[in-house]
């Protein structure tokens, strides 16, 4: 049966509360609609409107644009609950849900769409009228709800589309306790109904909690991104969730099984400036099997990728959650593959007891960790079983330069079983590769540090002509600390065809502190990834230090893990009071310093090495004791071949 909303009255024949009652009582599916005279007005109410406990469909209003022209003013009393199994199949469109003294709706049932509402928000789409709860509360158990729109609407530019805004909210914008299969989809939460303003809901943008499973966070329609091309369109179920006084979404407490994709979170609603959530993007706390998806194995890179960038935290925050997933996104990087967009943080932070993070993986699955204040990838505590693998860190996806401000990517975890596989890091402040603290069982194989993605040139021209270094700041590995267990090192064949660490500032590799059992193996320092040109690392080859213990370049059993040295600054391997060090098979030549340097230590051992070349000694030994050396040879170098 249909009803109308004649006025604009509290209660009364005619009103919206009239309308509610009514419907209740009339057992089955109706409608409430609303005379077109009341566009642009608003129903104040005096008191809380009963719960909705019948299917119905409240259609509201809306202007030529599809936004809400009609709002309903709670002046601080409840908001608006749908509940019920007999209020499943409900919908609700065109109304402005403002002032509740609580949440501003609340689902309490099942199969409700919620669509082209303004909750917390004026008709204006700029005017701050939060509810004092949060914007739209799911409850435990309310399922296959659709917070959004699905389907793009033909003939409006995906950049202009927008079904609910749901900012200014006093708690979160959506909050999914429990809920489970429900979507949301093409929202902005936090921002002015034009996403450029910030309307920032008081707590998180979006939480799912308290086994909140199976819930999807954006979608994967397109229309064939390729922003690595130049081909950008705002995928066109993503959400815009930006401006949030906590976590632009939060994911927790067991829930399960959610996706995201498509969604823009701590940006405008281009993807190219910053509407920041106040602390991380996307949080994932003590919540297994969740993901961050950006394109499938068989799909141009980055079609609905989630751009996770601005955010006054870290782009991405996992901790003590296992099963993670983050294939084809960019963290500190806008949408357009070019404009710095940082995090104040880490681009990407995996913390605590973190178990099986699958950071990137196979061409097109790798992501993008660039421009952020921090590192581009963080790696922390015990977690285990991490991999990040055909990440660009500190450059954009094929492209040009984004340096994160501080390392490329930063392991001090002890979990073990890490790897870094198939990674570009270039252009840092810090270095490209930083191991430290009590890290741990860490495979470093193949990666390309301190040159562009395929491993060929030292620089790239800006925009303004200007020559600028691929290098990072500082070393292109550095390890310290008590690290141990780690192999820089490997046989495996990619698009990458060995450790390529050349063109940075520092050294190429740096061992210092107290680590221990360290393998360099199959690897070029200070050439092209090709090895045909050198590009040489600013101080040095490697560099080992005195607290360092059982380091071995290149390997005895297999001549193919020596490493090629060439063309650097200063030495080609320098060791400076190391014990138990090993040294075989490793060709190392036209450095500008000795091709060896081995000062004080012992134990250690020099076999099967060739020095050519290079602007000092071949082999510069002193004050080493018991060092082993057989088989090594060189020649043309300009102070000899021992010294």
């Amino acid at each position: 049966m249909d009803f109308t909303v004649t006025n604009l009255n509290d209660a009364g024949i005619g009103s919206l509360r009239w309308a509610i009652d009514a419907a209740n009582r009339q057992a089955g599916f109706d409608q409430i609609r609303f005379d077109s005279s009341l566009s642009g007005g608003t129903i104040s109410l005096a008191a809380d409107l009963a719960s909705i406990t019948d299917q119905v469909a409240i259609q509201g209003l809306n202007t030529s644009s599809g936004s809400a022209a009609i709002a309903i003013d709670f002046n601080g009393h409840q908001g608006l609950i749908i509940q019920g199994d007999a209020a499943s199949g409900s919908s609700l469109s065109g109304i402005a849900l403002v002032d509740a003294g609580g949440d501003g709706l609340t689902l309490d049932t099942s199969g409700v769409t919620v669509e082209n509402c303004l909750i917390g928000v004026g008709l204006d789409g700029t005017s701050a009228m939060g509810n004092r709860g949060h914007g739209i509360r799911i409850t435990a158990g309310a399922s296959n709800n659709l917070i959004g729109t699905l389907d793009p609407l033909t003939g409006i530019p995906l950049a202009e589309q927008v079904s609910n805004v749901i900012s200014a909210n006093g708690g979160d914008g959506i909050h999914v306790r429990g809920g489970d299969h429900n979507t949301i989809a093409n929202n902005r939460i936090g921002t002015s109904a034009d996403g450029t303003g910030d309307l920032g809901n008081g707590g998180r943008g979006i939480t799912l909690t308290k086994r909140a499973d199976h819930n999807q966070i954006g979608g994967i329609a397109h229309s064939g991104n390729d922003p690595t091309q130049g081909e950008f369109q705002r995928p066109g179920q993503g959400n815009l969730i930006s401006g949030n006084g906590a976590e632009g979404v939060l994911i927790s407490q067991g829930s399960r099984r959610n996706d995201l994709s498509g969604n823009f979170i701590g940006t405008d609603a281009s993807g190219t400036g910053a509407i920041s959530n106040d602390s991380d993007g996307v949080a994932i706390l003590k919540a297994n099997r969740n993901a961050l998806i950006g394109t499938t194995r068989n799909q141009s890179p980055f079609i609905y990728y989630n751009v996770v960038s601005g955010n006054g935290g870290n782009g991405l925050r996992v901790r003590n959650s296992d099963h993670i997933t983050i294939h084809a996104n960019f963290f500190g990087l806008g949408a357009d593959n070019q404009t710095i967009v940082a995090n104040g943080g880490d681009g990407a932070r995996i913390e605590g007891t973190s178990r099986n993070t699958q950071y990137g993986g196979v061409i097109p699955l790798g992501n993008v960790n660039a421009g952020n204040q921090g590192n581009g990838i963080n790696v922390i505590d015990h977690v285990e079983d991490f991999i990040t693998f055909n990440t660009f860190a500190g450059l954009t996806a094929f492209g040009g330069i984004a340096p994160n401000q501080k390392s490329g990517i930063r392991i001090s975890s002890n979990g073990g079983n890490n790897t870094v596989r198939t990674n570009v890091m270039a252009s840092n402040v810090l270095h490209g590769l930083h191991i430290t603290g009590k890290a741990r069982d860490l495979w470093v194989d193949p990666n390309i540090i301190g040159l562009n993605t395929y491993g060929t040139q030292a620089t790239y021209t800006g925009s303004d002509g200007e020559e600028i270094s691929w290098g990072n700041g500082g070393d292109g590995i550095r390890v310290e600390g008590r690290a141990r267990e780690i192999r820089i090192a490997g046989q495996r064949r990619s698009v990458i065809p060995q450790n390529t660490i050349s063109n940075n500032g520092g050294h190429g590799i740096r061992l210092d502190g107290r680590a221990r059992g360290v393998t360099v193996g199959n690897s070029f320092v200070g050439l092209s990834s090709l090895g045909f040109t050198s590009f040489g690392n600013v101080q040095g080859g490697i560099w080992v230090g005195a607290g360092t213990r059982e380091i071995a370049i290149g390997q005895r059993r297999d001549r193919r893990d020596g490493n090629r040295i060439t063309g650097n600054g200063g030495p080609g391997i320098e060791l400076i009071s190391p014990r138990q060090a090993t040294l075989f098979h490793n060709r190392i030549s036209s450095n500008t310093g000795s091709g060896v340097v081995f000062a004080g230590g012992s134990g250690n051992t020099l076999i099967g090495n060739r020095s050519s070349d290079n602007q000092g000694y071949g082999y510069a030994i002193s004050s080493a004791r018991g060092t082993r050396t057989a088989r090594n040879r060189g020649k043309n170098n300009s102070a000899g071949l021992y010294g």
